[in-house]
């Protein structure tokens, strides 16, 4: 290959009203806003993005976030003119195919963010059984994984490394108002390369 990934650039989502989603982002991430593009209209950014036929008539507002104590960015977009066309996001399920199935953040403590999702309007947990909650992931042994390389699946100390890892993870799935499923989770260090 003769290029490389370097970073996360941002994470994009496209919303029906662009003040009020900084305001549910800000409250759901802590988050800042640090940049608007209001109705932006570039023929170069509308090449890229897709639009071939009237690239001239798009126009979009941008505005990015970053989600404090981190360096992760979220570029909302409210798109003016051409309109896309809505998703049913009224159900998902951590099975479904399709778009991406989460964005996983790490926190510090895991029992403050999930009551602080659950008291985040338009906001909503995978599931509304009444005993949701982040569970510990149960402990593994060494045999339930495979490393891919040959060296580390033969050196048991890696091995166990990654199970008191994964013994140590809680984690949470939760639906923003725009559809997309996060995830909060605490505990995990690492891969396990």
């Amino acid at each position: 290959m003769i290029f490389k990934v370097v970073g996360l650039g941002h994470i994009n989502v496209v919303v029906d009203d662009l003040p009020s989603a900084v305001e549910y982002y800000k409250k759901l991430f802590s988050a800042k806003q640090v940049q608007i593009f209001p109705h932006f209209k570039n023929i170069g950014f509308a090449k890229s993005a897709g639009f071939m036929q009237f690239p001239e008539k798009v126009d979009v507002t941008i505005s990015f976030l970053k989600i404090l104590h981190t360096s992760i960015y979220i570029e909302l977009m409210q798109y003016h003119s051409p309109i896309g066309k809505e998703k049913d996001i009224s159900e998902k399920f951590s099975n479904d195919m399709g778009d991406i199935g989460h964005i996983c953040l790490k926190v510090d403590n895991i029992d403050d963010a999930f009551y602080h999702i659950k008291n985040i309007p338009d906001t909503k947990l995978i599931t509304d059984h009444e005993e949701y909650r982040p569970y510990k992931i149960d402990d593994i042994t060494p045999a339930e994984f495979q490393f891919i390389d040959n060296e580390a699946e033969n050196n048991q100390t890696s091995k166990k490394s990654v199970c008191d890892i994964v013994g140590k993870i809680r984690y949470f799935y939760f639906i923003d108002k725009y559809g997309i499923q996060w995830e909060f989770e605490q505990g995990h260090s690492d891969i396990g390369e």
